[in-house]
């Protein structure tokens, strides 16, 4: 599909009147001569991770796209990887892809990066990026991945920036409305297609039309773009640093969950109902293989004496059917540790595909004993299962933990 004309040569011109009150310094012409270095290196950095991920001849599976960066919110808001608000955008699943978004990024983005000032442009991208993914997470829970927010966010500066400028001339068919019913098409075609991430979209497009606005033409004095790239920059650094900061207390607990036997749970934010019985409510954070996590809430039948012990309710829960949420292949072995005096117990579930690390809190009951059990990757936080033990709730009091 032909988003705009083509463009056998960055030399065309176009002429536009300058903004009331503009300074002296200001040039009244608009050029995209030359090339878009920036475009083309964001584009060669994404073909390198494809490759780089083996993506190149198959196309990546999903353990590889969440390996190499998708964007998963339960990875965000569990483990801190707000990294991924950036990665995602240069993550692709398959060379058809990248070619689509490419293809966008290098006509609109291209010519828009040889129009404005070079910070201008890189502060672009930065923010796009960032309001594609930051949006699609706030929105929706699917993994998402690809340039497409960043495309339809040039697209937006392009018209935004065309129409304050007032853009005149043959570059009329990059800036300005002339772009709006390829843009509108484009997005409409996400809406009507499956598997689109069309928050991200939305996202992107915000972002560029806002900042749009405020791009200036390369020609112009580079004083605000430089304090726009600044303010990119300090986006960019301060949403890393915010994962590395908020990562120990994370996962963060969301409201009170139904459990079995008339018990409620706090599971953390963005958690899923993974499965229940009458006597077991199990949740999980929805993804699969090396990066799922789980959390159970088991009430055991009545019992007396040394087969009441936590490690006992915790191996017998585990062993008949919770090694399932683990998704780690057919169950080898589940090794525990001993039981702590405040009724935690540790240990590790092996399968044919890997391991995960088990946590359990026994809860005391004036019927029968419980488990909390929750099952994650090594590196999970090993707070959580104390945090939500804390938060279990039964029909009649706030009971409280007690090893057995």
């Amino acid at each position: 599909m032909r988003i705009l004309e083509q463009m056998p040569a960055w030399t065309e011109e176009a002429s536009f009147p300058p903004p009331a009150g503009a300074r002296p310094a200001a040039v009244e012409t608009l050029s995209i001569a030359g090339v878009p270095w920036v475009t083309v290196f964001l584009l060669l950095a994404a073909l390198w991770i494809l490759i780089a991920a083996g993506g190149l001849h198959q196309g990546i599976a999903l353990p590889g796209l969440l390996l190499y960066g998708a964007k998963a919110t339960p990875l965000i808001l569990d483990r801190g990887e707000t990294w991924r608000l950036f990665s995602a955008n240069l993550l692709h699943k398959d060379p058809l892809h990248l070619a689509f978004n490419a293809f966008a990024l290098w006509n609109v983005g291209g010519a828009l990066e040889r129009a404005v000032r070079p910070a201008d442009y890189l502060a672009l991208l930065v923010f796009t990026a960032l309001g594609t993914t930051l949006t699609s997470a706030i929105g929706a829970d699917s993994i998402s991945l690809g340039a497409s927010g960043m495309a339809f966010g040039v697209l937006g500066a392009s018209v935004s920036f065309g129409w304050r400028r007032g853009v005149r001339g043959s570059l009329r068919s990059y800036f300005g409305l002339r772009i709006v019913p390829w843009l509108l098409a484009l997005f409409a075609a996400g809406v009507g297609s499956a598997g689109v991430d069309n928050w991200g979209h939305a996202g992107g497009l915000a972002v560029g039309v806002c900042l749009g606005f405020f791009l200036t033409p390369r020609a112009w004095p580079g004083e605000a773009a430089a304090r726009r790239l600044a303010a990119a920059a300090g986006a960019f650094l301060g949403t890393l640093a915010l994962g590395v900061v908020a990562a120990p207390a994370l996962p963060a607990l969301g409201p009170l969950r139904d459990g079995p036997a008339g018990a409620q749970m706090k599971v953390p934010l963005g958690w899923r109902r993974a499965g229940a019985t009458a006597d077991r409510a199990s949740y999980s954070n929805g993804l699969t293989g090396g990066f799922r996590s789980s959390a159970t809430l088991f009430v055991a039948a009545p019992c007396h004496g040394q087969a009441c012990g936590c490690d006992r309710i915790v191996k017998a829960a585990v062993e008949d059917e919770l090694w399932r949420l683990a998704e780690v292949g057919r169950l080898k072995q589940l090794q525990l540790g001993p039981v702590s005096p405040a009724g935690r117990v540790d240990g590790v579930l092996e399968g044919d595909d890997g391991q995960v690390r088990v946590s359990a809190v026994c809860l005391s009951r004036p019927v029968s004993p419980a488990a909390l059990i929750v099952m994650q990757p090594p590196r999970g936080s090993a707070s959580l299962v104390d945090r939500m033990a804390v938060a279990v709730t039964w029909p009649a009091s706030l009971e409280t933990r007690a090893g057995r």
